[in-house]
């Protein structure tokens, strides 16, 4: 007998299955008769067998389907109906793998966004399948049934499913407690601040190390006041400057997520030791302690490489793709697609740029990091009997010898060994070790008549600083970290000694190689030192033995190896090799070619036909500083440069001259007007002699009679002449200063992108002043300030009226104002302006010009929205409801004090109110209906409550183990959050009143007073209904007006397949939002504002109503004034003004673009537009939320 699987498979017939299958749902009801079972399976076999006869090979389903037939019918009910239960649960669970499937196959085709900050990369899919598996997993193993159903039906949808049991939504953050008692990330304890600058930098790390903790939006929800409490501590109060350029670092980082891949190494000073070394990232954010360490840093304006401090250390989740960015030269780095990495534009200015974008990166051409005298302590060692040696000064002998066993050498107790010696060089070490100690001895170890190596008797205390210093084992080997502070002889000597065992000189080029990835990196910055460029290569193992390792290759070769010093054989094929005129580095100085021949012009050489040479710019900038101006003659040239000097040199001059021409030079001054000639002013300068050396025409203005000689006595010719020359010599400075910027670094041409593995955590530091650093392998790459881009970030502000706060206001709003790196509007934080009467809403009040200020920045690039303290639902609790961008409240309490800082919602979820309506066709009817709904909705809070409460302290390390939290502060680490999660709140939400009312009374609230009648009554029903399930749980039950993103589609679209294209209702691609009128119906804003003004007050769990205009209000400051002081007259609490901001990525234009840019005719363009209360650039909305962006209508006032 055969049975056919669900996939098609014929398989032989296994009767014990059912058996067991009969046994294990009798024993769930307390059966355990194993001879019925097998009785029983026998009838079943017989009713298959009859299926047999037919031809019909017994399905799955039919094997199943007679079980429960043969159970009922022998009276076996309750076992019956444990097997139908497992069954069900069987076939959800194997369904919900099958829909899984479904939707990984479709993520890896595309992406279907839900939410518009995370991007369309392998690593956000990554992200996306992991949640699609954990969505269906809570589906089919975790949720009662009930509410699987209607999360699934489409009846009302469960928020952020895929972390039903893992964490809660959102927080308030009291950011003066973290600030005034410091912190832990995990990874170390960040003490309180002592600078404003640290304290932005910390808030930074707070919000990005809470979301970690939580899926929803992180808040401040009084930033002004609790920096201001914070930096009144401090031993000196900060400058308004230093204050905005703490803020301008905030806002900064906030939107630029400056990340590296774990496994990326960096150069770390570790300034306890002394010593440089290389980390990875992920080792160093481990390990990292505040004011510990330093890295290496490009200082933007001189190009110099400098040592700057590394005030933080960050890991996040990654949500982007990983790029290995690649240069002709060899060197690369692992980045996130939109990780900044530091090149030169084509102005000569340094600059950033993000992968896709980078032509040049930079690397260091010198480096200027010496200490007078560098000694060694050699007591922390074993003592040596023979040898004594309590210390030793770094000499070139001594650095030779730390080449030679970088390369080649090995250490055994007292004895270091050399390998690949001959007896010609056997001579050259005794003679460098007895340098180091006079006792010190060789001999050369011959084994089969062959050259083994050189054994040298050095002692025990030396061998083991050797081993400490340079590594022990090939894979380990490493330079000194103290060489790189040594000077040139010291290196060149240690690179003769490297070079004489791993060297290779060939035609052209000196190439070394090694297993030791930090001795590659090492050898490389000794080579940046001496201003030699290198080629890095990667080499893998070419047999599969364990014991064999990838080779790391450095080279170096052409003009540069005259840089070098090598002693023996190596020596004199250097000498040949250092001939070979050929360049082939792959720099690139070619932005610099017209930069040239602006200022010489037809003088300016090899700069109209080749290759624009290091040593071609180095003459360059020779030959102007011989040209450029002194000061004193600048100066005086300034001065004959101005009219005003003319007239005055007349006026003294007149008294001495006695001829006619006395009367007329004195009518032209009358008369304001100067003499084209006059023999009696001097001359002063050479005027035709000082045009050739500013490579200038001897016509200076377009006149006739404009050509200048020595002597010329031409106010006018004169004037023009040093006009002429102070702008050619401002063009030389900053060719100058541009030279000398770009001869600090090498340019190097970028060869490749890659994408790299997805890594779940990608990390950054931050540094100060230079905000770069420099990696293992020699890029530069830009720093984050502290943090990283975290989506749904908000700050509240505005009421703070002491002077530190009203400068931490003052200075967020100018952050926003002057916009990111090139302009550009921030995305996050969001900003909200907390208003009050009698704080900043009048112009008696003490922040009145705050608010004009926030209205101004409103009107230019999007935040801040404003919240309003005064409406009547609002007003009790003084200033302190905070809002999150996305409209979030918290502030009423059952269980404690009424406030918002500490607390957040646990978790929401939303109602499907047209597909009631569409169910019921009649108003009594919704509301039975509605009330069933909310119960399961209610239910279902419930149960997601109870899970999450079975959380310990020590899942939610940083929410709950750093005593964010309300109350947490009396939990250990192993304690239940239960009792502290009963002060979040359970939020119910809503969305598509709109279509609702359309659904039940053919008319919407914005075009109807019935409609508006009946949609406050649905909404304070509502309301009423999560009061009264607050009384009956005792837990904070509230309504929110749901700022639905990838669910307004998801509804609609479900309920288009169940009731078909309804016009006005399932006609569109999207649901209105919460209680909002359509955003395609044409009205006033007065009357938008007003008409949903009369919403919030029931929507305690957040709200949120904006105003659509068709373009930026820039000085327009009025409108926006109007806007805001009918929203507050409206009893609206929270509100923003949404306008298009379209940006292009190529020149900065800023305005209203169609396809192409206006300013430079680029089609790059950032087109950013408000989405469920935060912003985002429009090729992140679903197609939903496209639909409602293309649909939105302007209100005019």
């Amino acid at each position: 007998m055969e049975i056919k699987k669900r996939d098609g498979r014929v398989v032989p017939f296994n009767a014990e299955k059912i058996t067991e299958a009969i046994l294990k749902a009798a024993r769930a009801v307390g059966g355990e008769n194993r001879k019925i079972a097998e009785s029983l399976t026998k009838q079943v076999v017989v009713e298959l067998t009859k299926l047999g006869y037919n031809g019909i090979i017994p399905a799955v389903e039919d094997v199943q389907d007679t079980v429960e037939k043969v159970l009922i019918e022998n009276g076996h009910a309750r076992t019956a109906k444990a097997y139908i239960l497992y069954r069900d649960r069987r076939s959800r669970i194997r369904e919900g793998k099958s829909d899984l499937m479904d939707t990984v196959k479709e993520i890896l085709v595309e992406t279907n966004r839900e939410n518009a900050n995370v991007s369309n990369s392998p690593s956000a899919k990554m992200l996306q399948i992991a949640s699609a598996a954990s969505k269906r997993y809570y589906l089919t193993n975790l949720l009662p049934e009930e509410f699987a159903n209607a999360h699934t039906s489409g009846a009302l949808h469960i928020h952020d499913l895929d972390y039903y049991g893992k964490t809660l939504n959102c927080l308030q953050v009291d950011l003066t407690k973290l600030l005034t008692e410091g912190f832990n990330t995990g990874y170390g304890f960040v003490r309180p601040p002592k600078r404003v600058a640290s304290a932005a930098a910390q808030a930074a790390i707070i919000l990005q190390s809470n979301q970690n903790d939580m899926f929803g939006g992180q808040s401040f929800p009084h930033f002004d006041r609790s920096m201001a409490e914070v930096v009144k501590t401090m031993a000196a109060v900060p400058s308004e400057e230093e204050v905005f350029q703490a803020m301008e670092g905030l806002v900064y980082n906030l939107n630029t997520m400056h990340s590296l891949s774990g496994n990326e190494r960096i150069w770390i000073l570790d300034k306890q030791v002394g010593e440089f070394s290389t980390r990875s990232m992920e080792e160093f954010h481990r390990t990292f302690e505040e004011g510990r360490y330093q890295a290496l840093s490009v200082n933007y304006r001189t190009g110099a490489t400098e040592i700057k401090d590394i005030t933080a250390s960050i890991r996040h989740k990654n949500f982007n793709k990983i790029f290995h960015v690649k240069l002709k030269s060899g060197q690369k780095v692992a980045v996130t697609d939109n990780h900044s990495v530091m090149t030169i534009g084509d102005s000569g200015k340094i600059e950033t740029a993000v992968p896709s974008r980078l032509r040049r990166a930079l690397v260091p051409r010198e480096l200027q990091l010496v200490k007078d005298k560098i000694v060694f302590d050699l007591t922390k060692y074993p003592a040596s009997v023979k040898y004594e040696l309590d210390s030793l000064a770094l000499t070139p002998a001594l650095a030779k010898v730390m080449g030679l066993y970088a390369a080649e050498g090995s250490v055994d107790a007292s004895t270091l060994y050399l390998a690949l010696f001959n007896s010609e060089l056997e001579t050259e070490a005794l003679s460098l070790l007895r340098e180091i100690h006079p006792g010190f001895s060789v001999r050369l170890r011959v084994a089969k008549g062959k050259t083994r190596d050189l054994a040298c008797n050095v002692g025990q205390r030396f061998a083991a600083f050797l081993a400490d210093k340079c590594g022990r084992g090939a894979v380990n080997k490493r330079v000194p970290g103290e060489l790189f502070f040594a000077g040139e002889a010291y290196v060149r000597a240690f690179l003769d000694g490297y070079l004489s065992g791993d060297g290779t000189v060939g035609a052209n080029r000196v190439v070394a190689g090694t297993v030791s990835r930090e001795l590659r990196d090492g050898i490389q910055l000794l080579y940046m030192k001496l201003g030699v460029p290198v080629s890095l290569r990667d080499m893998l193992p070419q047999s599969n033995f364990a014991t064999a390792h990838q080779r790391y290759m450095v080279s170096a070769g052409g003009y540069y190896l005259g840089n070098l010093a090598l002693s023996g054989g190596k020596g004199g094929k250097l000498s040949e090799a250092i001939g070979v005129k050929g360049e082939q580095t792959p720099y690139d100085y070619e932005f610099l070619r017209q930069m040239i021949k602006d200022v010489y012009g037809v003088f300016c050489g090899n700069a109209y036909n080749y290759r624009i040479k290091p040593q071609y710019l180095e003459s360059i900038a020779k030959d102007l500083i011989g040209r450029i101006l002194e000061d004193h003659e600048k100066e005086s040239i300034g001065q004959i440069a101005r009219e005003q000097f003319w007239f005055d040199s007349l006026a003294d001059m007149l008294p001495q001259i006695q001829s006619t021409e006395k009367y007329h030079l004195l009518k032209k001054l009358n008369s304001r007007q100067l003499p084209r000639f006059s023999k009696y002013l001097p001359v002063f300068y050479p005027y035709e002699e000082m045009l050739s050396r500013f490579f200038l025409p001897k016509t200076v203005c377009n006149e006739s009679g404009s050509r200048i000689d020595n002597s010329c006595q031409s106010p006018a010719l004169v004037m023009a002449w040093a006009r002429m020359i102070l702008a050619q010599n401002d063009k030389m400075v900053s060719l100058l200063e541009v030279l000398n910027r770009v001869l600090r670094l090498w340019p190097m041409q970028v060869s490749e992108l890659q994408e790299a593995p997805h890594e779940e955590f990608v990390y950054d530091i931050s540094v100060s002043d230079n905000e770069n650093f420099l990696t293992a392998e020699g890029i530069f790459v830009h720093n984050s300030r502290a943090g990283a881009q975290v989506p749904f970030s908000s700050l509240n502000v505005g009421t703070d009226t002491s002077e530190v706060g009203r400068a931490i206001t003052r200075s967020i709003l100018r952050a926003f104002d002057r916009g990111l790196g090139n302009g550009e509007s921030p995305i996050f934080p969001n900003l909200v302006f907390r208003t009050k009467k009698g704080v900043n809403m009048e112009p008696s009040d003490p922040n009145f010009d705050l608010f004009k200020l926030a209205q101004r920045v409103a009107a230019k690039r999007l935040n801040p929205t404003f919240s309003f303290m005064d409406t009547t639902f609002n007003l009790k609790y003084g200033e302190e409801v905070a809002y999150m961008g996305c409209r979030t409240r918290v502030i009423g309490n059952r269980h404690g004090e009424e406030r918002s800082a500490g607390r957040g919602n646990i978790a929401p979820v939303s109602l499907n109110l047209p597909r009631l309506a569409l169910q019921a066709r009649d108003v009594n009817l919704f509301f039975v209906e509605l009330d069933r709904l909310l119960r399961v909705g209610a239910r279902q809070l419930l149960h997601r409550f109870e899970i999450l409460g079975n959380l310990r302290v020590r899942d939610l390390p940083f929410l709950m183990g750093q005593k964010l939290y309300m109350d947490s502060d009396k939990l250990g680490l192993d304690d239940s959050i239960k009792e502290v999660i009963k002060h979040g709140t359970l939020a119910v939400g809503f969305i598509g009143l709109a279509e609702t009312l359309q659904a039940l009374i053919g008319k919407h609230h914005g075009e109807d007073r019935e409609a508006q009648e009946l949609g406050l009554k649905i909404i304070s029903h509502m309301s009423k209904r999560l009061e009264q399930f607050s009384e009956e749980f005792d837990l904070n039950f509230t309504l929110v007006a749901t700022p639905a993103e990838g669910l307004s589609g998801r509804f609609v679209k479900m309920d288009r397949d169940l009731y078909g294209l309804i016009p006005k209702v399932t006609d569109k691609e999207y649901y209105s939002n919460s209680f909002h009128i359509p955003v395609n119906y044409c009205m006033s804003l007065f009357d938008k504002l007003s008409l949903e003004g009369e919403y919030h007050k029931y929507c305690n769990a957040g709200h949120i109503s904006y105003v659509e205009l068709d373009a930026p209000p820039g000085e327009n400051v009025e409108a926006v004034e109007e806007i805001i002081s009918q929203m507050a007259v409206s009893d609206i609490g929270y509100g923003g003004i949404n306008y298009p901001i379209d940006e292009c990525r190529s020149c900065g234009y800023s305005g209203i673009v169609s396809s192409c840019c206006p300013g430079c005719g680029g089609s790059e363009v950032r087109r950013i537009r408000r989405i469920t209360g935060y912003l985002s650039t429009d090729d992140r909305f679903n197609s939903a939320k496209q639909a409602e962006l293309r649909d939105r209508k302007t209100h005019c006032s």
